[in-house]
């Protein structure tokens, strides 16, 4: 393979970070399993799921680069980023979101019934969502409401209908709530590119130590929804015990010590994924 091949590979991996889909995929199997009733689906239908998930991440990821590319510019910590370095053009940008796009229809083609009926709700924030820190410092919410989303339509592929059961609302309420705190936490990062260049964002807005209130509130509030859900599934002492680690991880967020890329990646992820784990530890 020639160094430019593998150049171009790189920058395609870098620019999507497909590999972030793989900690999302508990919340996701969460709730298929949710909607198989306390077990998993068939392999079929969770193979189809994973694609589907890897297909939204890509076209979400690549349109937030895409809408993003001249923002990004003007920030001193994402100027190196594939578009505004020049290091990918923006039809190729399009064509690897068109990509994503086309592999998660097709996945909800595959999968039928309700799933394709229901597959351009997604596609609304997904495409949105990047766009909101231009008119609000309530961006954050945005990229929860993508990824509450995503247990679902989970849910919706393994039970075949869309009547929510209380445990899976309760529980996208806690993805909810889980990545817009972690997005405020990780939003610190740009406080002061973001005041001169009028980006919208909580730190932005309320300084750094308002911001970590309303974090820390929203992470509250997705802790007790998910005592919630895992009383609502019956859970047992290896849930209580992993629900026990989530708090834990929550509040290492906010450890002055830990530097704030750590408090987003791992900590916050493996908080995502604990709250997972405790709901499905009935």
């Amino acid at each position: 393979m020639s160094c430019e091949s593998t150049s171009t590979i790189k920058n395609v991996l870098n620019f999507t970070k497909i590999e972030h889909t793989a900690f999302s995929l508990p919340l996701i199997f969460t709730g298929a399993w949710l909607g198989a009733g306390g077990r998993f689906p068939s392999i079929r239908v969770m193979l189809l799921i994973l694609v589907a998930a890897v297909g939204a991440r890509i076209f979400g990821m690549a349109m937030n680069r895409v809408f993003d590319r001249h923002i990004d510019r003007m920030n001193p910590r994402t100027a190196a980023r594939e578009l505004p370095s020049g290091k990918m053009t923006l039809s190729m940008a399009m064509t690897i979101a068109g990509s994503g796009l086309t592999v998660y229809l097709l996945s909800c083609w595959w999968l039928g019934g309700w799933c394709l009926m229901l597959a351009p709700i997604p596609l609304v924030p997904l495409l949105g969502y990047s766009l909101l820190k231009r008119f609000t410092p309530l961006c954050h919410f945005g990229i929860g409401l993508c990824l509450a989303l995503a247990p679902l339509g989970a849910y919706v592929a393994a039970a075949g209908n869309p009547w929510f059961s209380p445990a899976v609302i309760l529980f996208s309420g806690f993805v909810f709530c889980w990545l817009s705190g972690a997005d405020i936490i990780y939003a610190l990062m740009d406080i002061d590119s973001d005041r001169t260049n009028q980006i919208h964002s909580l730190p932005a807005r309320l300084g750094a130590d308002g911001a970590l209130w309303v974090a820390a509130a929203v992470h509250f509030l997705a802790w007790g929804i998910l005592v919630i859900v895992v009383k609502s599934v019956g859970g047992g002492i290896l849930a209580w015990i992993t629900l026990a680690i989530t708090a834990i991880l929550l509040t290492m967020m906010y450890i002055p010590s830990i530097p704030v890329p750590k408090r987003f990646f791992p900590i916050s992820t493996l908080a995502g994924i604990a709250g997972a784990l405790a709901t499905m530890a009935a």
